[in-house]
């Protein structure tokens, strides 16, 4: 599949992704974007880039203010979201490997929170699959 994305996009990617993974590594940050890429017009997600990222109960860091990472922003000689803004043309654009193996979801589940997600994807396996770990997230299908 073929995703439409602009400028903004690619800022709203690199920048999801930095907030996300930056403490857990390169593959980390790609993987998220990877996710993102892997939402974007399948069913029960948003047709574009921009929907996914600042979509209600997506990615807290993009869109829920109470959020300890939503207003955090990369100094502009930020090492990790330079290598950000570095891949996530290729990740949208299909050319970058998908480490996360089509992956839709993922958690770190030392940090994670949510009752909706332990029960309905990582408490079902059979529906959502690990398809990968990397660093300390864990991704599901």
């Amino acid at each position: 599949m073929t995703i439409n994305y602009d400028q903004d996009d690619l800022n709203s990617v690199a920048l999801c992704a930095w907030k996300e993974a930056r403490g857990d590594g390169q593959d980390a940050m790609r993987a998220v974007m990877h996710v993102i890429a892997n939402r974007v017009g399948v069913p029960g997600f948003a047709q574009t880039v921009h929907d996914v990222v600042y979509g209600k109960n997506q990615f807290t860091s993009m869109s829920v203010p109470t959020d300890p990472e939503f207003n955090l922003q990369p100094e502009a000689s930020d090492p990790q979201y330079a290598f950000c803004m570095s891949v996530v043309a290729s990740v949208l654009n299909g050319s970058d490997p998908d480490l996360t193996n089509g992956a839709r979801w993922y958690d770190n589940p030392k940090t994670a929170t949510s009752g909706w997600f332990a029960r309905v994807i990582a408490g079902d396996p059979s529906s959502h699959p690990m398809v990968a770990t990397i660093g300390q997230q864990q991704f599901f299908a």
